[in-house]
């Protein structure tokens, strides 16, 4: 690593030009994420194109024009938060993320009430024909808030978890509860477990640990066995019939449909795949083929070793969040990172769990490859922040080692 004159990191700074400090800064970008994203961004594209050849409405073109504008608008808002000289232990920063917090409930609440009901949920703004999901920036606002709040608590050794007050969680439990009232079981998953993994990463005991792994696991089992007592409840019909789908969908009608075609999506696409642009499921087989099955065409045009490919991709921008968490001194920065891992890790696995039938089908997008202009402006956010961490954490250990 290039010598640094500690002077320059200082006074030096007062004189340079904008030019010469955004030079500096981007000397902190941290291409071991930007790259990966960038190439998702990109594969993204392809497959939105080829995915909606045969939508009722629009074109394929059309799709991949709205999908790339709003990729690029993605890009610049990523750059633009890394850019930010942002202190995040500041109380304007902080009460900002308050503020953001609870506009973001706000908007989840007003999406409850007056929202329109898509796919059995209601959890959509429309603004003209342009769409907003509140609870895709909720996500990120919630970790921004909890790695706050849990960083400044201390690890108590006769607690299973870090001790918290109730205004700890006032936040995280109103969004979730709006969320499950929707009801969204794929963003309530989501919430929970970010929630849960980043008040475990701020201090807590192993055995904390396997009893959580012990619920989901249990939780999981259950599933089948409790379909009997679910489809005697008044509300969640629609929900509760893609749980009877994920148990059998052969017998489950309507509801099985999506699965039982994703099945042979992947079957037909086998190791290598048909070839781009060969799908026979998304010539009105498989339904929204572009958005929460959109694996599923991947792996019938180019094959599971695509799927693989993709995942490897995705493991290295995850592995880069946690490295880079380890080797934080603030023990916020390391929760944000943790917490932004963890949410690419569960939306992913929610997402293939429901292509594969291996998990209840939750309408969850899969991260930068699913068409969306909502859910990509929320990933550029989401990422801009990470870029931003990571950027500062390699700055300071610049300084140190200079030291």
């Amino acid at each position: 690593m290039e010598a640094i004159d500690t002077h320059q990191h200082s006074d030096g700074k007062k004189h340079l030009g904008l030019m010469g400090r955004l030079k500096n800064k981007f000397r902190y970008l941290d291409l071991w994420l930007l790259i990966p994203i960038i190439a998702i961004m990109i594969f993204g594209d392809a497959m939105v194109y080829t995915a909606s050849t045969n939508m009722a409405i629009g074109s394929a073109s059309s799709f991949l024009i709205k999908q790339a504008v709003f990729g690029l608008m993605s890009l610049i808002i990523m750059l633009v938060i890394f850019a930010l000289k942002i202190n995040w232990q500041s109380k304007f920063v902080i009460r900002s993320i308050l503020g953001i917090n609870v506009i973001l409930l706000i908007s989840l609440a007003y999406a409850l009430l007056f929202g329109q009901v898509t796919s059995g949920a209601k959890g959509w703004i429309y603004i003209g024909s342009f769409g907003i999901q509140p609870v895709e920036y909720f996500k990120i606002s919630m970790i921004l808030y909890i790695a706050h709040r849990f960083s400044r608590k201390k690890p108590d050794k006769n607690s299973w978890f870090p001790k918290i007050k109730m205004q700890d969680l006032l936040i995280p439990l109103a969004g979730m509860t709006l969320v499950f009232l929707m009801p969204d079981f794929g963003g309530i998953v989501i919430l929970l477990l970010i929630f849960l993994i980043v008040l475990m990463m701020a201090g807590v005991r192993m055995r904390s640990l396997l009893t959580l792994v012990a619920i989901v696991l249990a939780s999981y089992t259950a599933i089948p066995f409790s379909l009997p007592l679910l489809e005697k409840l008044p509300f969640f019909q629609y929900q509760i019939a893609r749980f009877e789908a994920y148990v059998n969908p052969w017998v489950a009608g309507d509801s099985g449909h999506q699965l039982i075609n994703s099945y042979y999506a992947i079957s037909n696409g086998g190791l290598f795949g048909r070839g781009l642009g060969n799908s026979i499921q998304k010539t009105g087989y498989l339904p929204e083929p572009n958005t929460d099955f959109i694996m599923a065409v991947v792996g019938e045009e180019l094959g599971a070793i695509t799927i693989w490919a993709v995942l490897i991709v995705f493991a290295v921008i995850i592995c880069r969040l946690i490295v880079t968490g380890i080797r934080a001194h603030h023990m916020q920065q390391r929760l944000v990172l943790y917490g932004i891992g963890t949410y690419v890790v569960v939306q992913i696995l929610i997402n293939l769990g429901g292509v594969v039938g291996i998990l209840p089908i939750t309408g969850v997008t899969f991260p930068l490859v699913s068409y969306g202009g909502s859910s990509l402006i929320s990933w550029g956010i989401t990422f801009g922040v990470a870029l931003n961490i990571v950027g500062q954490i390699k700055y300071s250990t610049e300084l140190e080692e200079v030291k």
